[in-house]
C-alpha cells in the first residue's frame, strides 16, 4: 500500500508554485485512454465525471472531449486557477481534496491521472464506494517511462543522479492494491497507450525540476552536456499511458 498520501499537503504548496511548468512539460495523455475510460465504464454522453487532483486540467480537457460532465477537483490554488483559464466553463474546477467531496452527491465515474497516491486510502475507497452506483467506474491512470531512444542515456542518467532513473511508479501500483482487496468493487480491467516525445536538453531539465527529488545547476548542466554533446541535442522520452479501470459491483 503507497503511504505518499501522508505528504500530499506538502506537495500542493510545491505544485502551486510550478503550475506553469507542469501544465507545458508534464506529459499530455494519448486520446486513447480516454476513450478506454468511456468504453470499459460503459459511459453515455453527459454522464458525471468527477477528477480527483486534477492539476491545471490536462486530463480534465480530453475528459470533456469525449463527452464526459467533469467536475474537477484540485487543492492547489495556482494549478486550479490556470485550469479554469484553459477551459472556462467547459468543466467545473473546485477547490478541495476528494476526501472532502459530499457523500451525498453521486457520480458515474470517478477519474484520478497520477493522482489516486494523493488520497488517503481508507478514507478515499468509502467515500468512492458511498457516490458510485452499481456499475459506475473507478479509472486511475498514469504515465511511466519504458525506454529512451539513444541506448546510453538511461546509464548516463544514472551516472548523473547517483541511481538507476525509475521506470516502475511503484507508489502508483501500490494505491491500487487497497482497491482491489475491496469487494465493493470488481477487477481492474488494464489498458496501455505507448506515446514518445522528442526532447531537448532545455525541456528534458525543465520537466525534471517538475518532480520532487534534489535539484542543482551543476546536474542540470551535467544534463545538458550529455544530451547537447554527446547525443546530438535531442532524446527520445518513451513512455506508456497505464489505465486501471474497475466497476463498482
Amino acid at each position: 500500500m503507497s503511504d505518499m498520501w501522508k505528504m500530499a499537503a506538502r506537495r500542493s504548496s510545491e505544485f502551486d508554485s510550478s503550475a506553469v511548468a507542469y501544465d507545458r512539460y508534464r506529459p499530455q495523455y494519448p486520446r486513447g485512454i480516454f476513450e478506454d475510460i468511456v468504453e470499459l465504464g460503459e459511459l453515455r454522453p453527459g454522464a458525471k465525471a468527477l477528477e480527483i487532483g486534477a492539476g491545471t486540467g490536462i486530463g480534465t480537457a480530453s475528459l470533456v472531449d469525449v463527452g464526459l460532465q467533469v467536475v474537477a477537483i484540485e487543492p492547489s490554488a495556482g494549478m486550479r486557477k490556470l485550469g479554469e483559464e484553459k477551459l472556462g466553463d467547459a468543466a467545473q474546477f473546485v477547490e478541495g481534496r476528494f476526501e472532502d467531496w459530499p457523500a451525498g452527491e453521486g457520480v458515474d465515474l470517478i477519474v484520478a491521472f497520477s493522482a489516486w497516491h494523493w488520497v488517503e486510502p481508507e478514507t478515499g475507497l468509502n467515500l468512492a464506494a458511498q457516490i458510485l452506483p452499481s456499475g459506475g467506474s473507478l479509472a486511475i491512470s498514469w504515465t511511466e517511462v519504458v525506454s529512451w531512444g539513444q541506448g546510453n542515456f538511461e546509464d548516463r542518467l544514472a551516472e548523473i543522479t547517483g541511481s538507476p532513473w525509475p521506470k516502475r511508479v511503484d507508489h502508483m501500483l501500490g494505491s491500487l492494491e487497497p482497491v482491489k482487496e475491496d469487494t465493493r468493487f470488481g477487477e481492474f480491467s488494464q489498458r496501455r497507450h505507448r506515446f514518445e516525445r522528442e526532447l531537448d536538453a532545455d525541456f528534458f531539465i525543465a520537466l525534471t525540476r517538475t518532480y520532487p527529488g534534489f535539484h542543482s545547476e551543476t546536474r542540470d548542466d551535467q544534463f545538458r552536456q550529455v544530451i547537447d554533446n554527446e547525443l546530438g541535442g535531442t532524446i527520445t522520452r518513451v513512455e506508456d499511458a497505464v489505465l486501471h479501470l474497475a466497476r463498482r459491483v
